[in-house]
């Protein structure tokens, strides 16, 4: 059986971003589809995206997520505070909980390795159960009642225009690096063509498969590589 991962955005619309007319409920909510596009498209695992009328509390999203068989519950955020000037990635797992612990550790680490702003957070991954006195962060306190690994993300820090803009203009790489996060968490296989049966009939002739068109060499470079780590030839042509 495979794994359910379940995606709770933001629902936080009066935080808005320093670049765009835009807000942290709407970029999650973009951000989820993409994962669940990619996830869905290529991996072999379930993708549920919470309803997004529900609260947080124990009764809402985390209901929901358990009704729906759900292994994980990812909680998608953007963040603020610094004046305007902080950057980076930060991750907030359930203490004692090895594998909520790891997926925090890569998520943090899969986006700061893209990210071109560089991170200036001295602990990016903290206990989610620290917060308001011990009280923790309910993305965090409550899937865990519930049986599910939590982990609630800072994408990065959505009141600093850099990182901002950074978040609006590049969506399918950042849900990438959240999908590489997870698959090298929970090893979560990827769908795979049968190249033998497929070669049988294969005409003489060879088809070449463009996979993306990209703006910025980085993401470019980011895709050739999940090709690579999946067993496949792959080359970066500029036009």
């Amino acid at each position: 059986m495979s794994m359910v991962i379940y995606i709770s955005p933001s629902n936080q619309p009066h935080n808005r971003y320093a670049y765009g007319d835009t807000n942290e409920k709407e970029q999650m909510e973009i951000l989820a589809g993409y994962i669940k596009r990619i996830l869905d498209h290529e991996y072999l695992c379930t993708t549920r995206i919470a309803t997004t009328s529900l609260s947080i509390n124990p009764e809402g999203r985390p209901r929901e997520a358990k009704s729906l068989n759900s292994d994980v519950y990812l909680a998608l955020h953007s963040n603020a505070g610094g004046r305007g000037q902080a950057s980076g990635a930060m991750a907030f797992y359930y203490p004692g909980d090895t594998k909520s612990k790891l997926l925090a550790e890569n998520i943090v680490r899969e986006l700061n390795e893209i990210c071109p702003i560089r991170s200036n957070r001295s602990s990016p991954v903290l206990s989610g159960m620290a917060p308001f006195n011990g009280q923790g962060l309910a993305e965090v306190r409550n899937p865990v009642t519930y049986g599910m690994i939590t982990v609630l993300a800072e994408t990065d820090f959505h009141d600093n225009p850099q990182t901002a803009e950074w978040i609006v203009k590049n969506h399918e790489s950042i849900a990438r690096a959240y999908v590489a996060a997870l698959v090298k968490s929970f090893d979560i296989k990827p769908k795979q063509l049968d190249m033998a049966e497929l070669a049988k009939t294969a005409p003489e002739k060879l088809y070449k498969v463009q996979l993306g068109a990209f703006r910025n060499r980085a993401n470019a470079d980011f895709l050739l590589e999940r090709l690579r780590r999946a067993g496949f030839d792959g080359y970066i042509k500029y036009e």
